[in-house]
Order: C-alpha cells, then structure tokens, then sequence
C-alpha cells in the first residue's frame, strides 16, 4: 500500500512539472537609434502584469515558467509608444517563438474625420505632443486634447477615442 502511494505521489508530482509554458524570440530594432537593451518586455493578462525580462545586446528574449492562460506581450521603451502582441495562448508545455519588430509598422490614420474600432466619430479628440503649457494643460483637463508625450518617432497618433481609450 505505501509503494502505491509513493507510485501515485511521484505521478502527480511530474504531472504539475509540466503546467507551465515558455515564450522565446528575438526583438529586431527597426530604427537604429538605441539598441534591444533598452527596451522592457512585459507579458499581461488582462491587463495585469505577470512578469518581464528584458532582451539581450542581440535582442533575444526568453520568458519561461509561465502558467496556463491567453497573454498579451507589451514591448516597451521610455519615451515611445508600446508595441502590444496580443492572443498568446499558453497550454501545459507550449512554447511560443517569436519574431518582432520594435517599433512597429505605422498603423495610424492620416485621415482628418477618424473613425473608432467600432466605427463612431464623436468622442474623438486631437492628440498633443511636446511640453504641454498652461492653455494646453486646461484643455486636457476638459478632455478636449490628449496629452501624448514628448519623443516622437515619425509615425505616432493625431486622435484619441475617450470611450475606447484608443490612440488613433
């Protein structure tokens, strides 16, 4: 009998060995201006932040012992917009490569009427870049512009949807 319970403890043990999952990749810097090492991956789910590393002098990255669950990966460096990879579906021993772009392909709207995600026009404002002033700090209190910070990279947003909190 106590053969058997040993037999079983081992089996449920290696059992819970094999529950987590591993996400590894490479972050290719499509600016040439800072390298990888500045950056910060942060790996979510539902916008919490679980754990991070940050990526070598080459740009590699390995994020392991990640538990079951549908993660979003954040790439982050201070100054400049986030790159968000999102639907990272981690099972019992999945391990997810990766090839990413930082930072990533221009995907804003050039358009001077902007439409949200779900196709609305209203609730949309102009976003402002630079050290704001006092006139401007007024206005973003009344919601009427979006502070956005100060670097910018040639291909950052102009609207701001304030119900979807979405840069346009």
């Amino acid at each position: 009998m106590r053969l058997l319970l040993v037999k079983i403890f081992i089996l449920v043990s290696l059992s819970c060995l094999g529950q987590h999952g591993q996400i590894a990749g490479r972050v290719t810097m499509t600016d040439k201006v800072s390298g990888p090492s500045y950056l910060t991956l942060i790996l979510k789910m539902d916008s919490v932040e679980v754990t991070g590393t940050v990526p070598d002098s080459e740009g590699n990255f390995k994020i392991d012992k990640i538990d079951k669950g549908t993660y979003s990966l954040v790439i982050r460096q201070i100054g400049y917009r986030d790159a968000i990879t999102d639907g990272l579906i981690i099972t019992s021993d999945t391990l997810i490569n990766l090839n990413l772009v930082y930072p990533p392909p221009c995907t804003f709207t050039t358009d001077k009427n902007p439409k949200c995600i779900d196709g609305h026009t209203d609730k949309i404002i102009p976003m402002v870049y630079g050290l704001p002033n006092k006139r401007t700090m007024e206005k973003s209190k009344k919601g009427k512009v979006h502070l956005a910070g100060c670097n910018l990279t040639g291909c950052d947003p102009k609207f701001y949807c304030t119900i979807h909190k979405k840069e346009l």
